[in-house]
């Protein structure tokens, strides 16, 4: 095997890790709109571990990083990921040939710029709301990209 071919990084630290796991922690409670007791009933540990890793007084294991990707998918633990420089995709992304990627991402660019119109929520600024209602539409022109990249890597 081969060594990181990607432009290197500050190696990471135990406190680079922590904000890390912080960042996808509160990102989850966000999005999905949970308290530490449900999102460690979810990920399969103790409340107290959620809360000291949110407060960066504690890490989070491996196998317990592992469920937040397995329970949320590809992309929750991105900040993670983001510390070597990459970040998750599923595997099968590679044998994906449907997804039309031109198509989703002006769908998804559609659906952003709706978000930024004077009369929508949050007027010309996107609410958080308005970003969960189009997550689906984010996520699927991010399938897109990463099939196109998945592609243009294996060219």
């Amino acid at each position: 095997m081969t060594g990181n071919v990607f432009p290197r990084l500050g190696r990471p630290t135990p406190k680079a890790y922590r904000a890390a796991t912080k960042c996808i922690v509160l990102g989850i409670q966000s999005v999905h709109l949970l308290n530490d007791r449900e999102l460690a009933d979810r990920i399969s540990c103790a409340s107290e571990t959620v809360k000291n890793v949110r407060t960066e007084r504690g890490c989070l294991n491996p196998v317990t990083l592992a469920n937040i990707e397995y329970e949320f998918g590809p992309g929750s633990i991105d900040p993670f990921y983001a510390l070597g420089g990459t970040r998750g995709i599923p595997r099968e992304i590679c044998s994906l040939t449907s997804l039309n990627a031109p198509l989703k991402l002006s769908e998804t660019l559609h659906h952003i710029i709706a978000t930024q119109h004077p009369a929508s929520d949050g007027g010309v600024e996107t609410t958080d709301a308005e970003l969960r209602a189009i997550l689906p539409f984010l996520r699927d022109a991010r399938r897109s990209l990463d099939q196109l990249i998945a592609r243009a890597e294996t060219a």
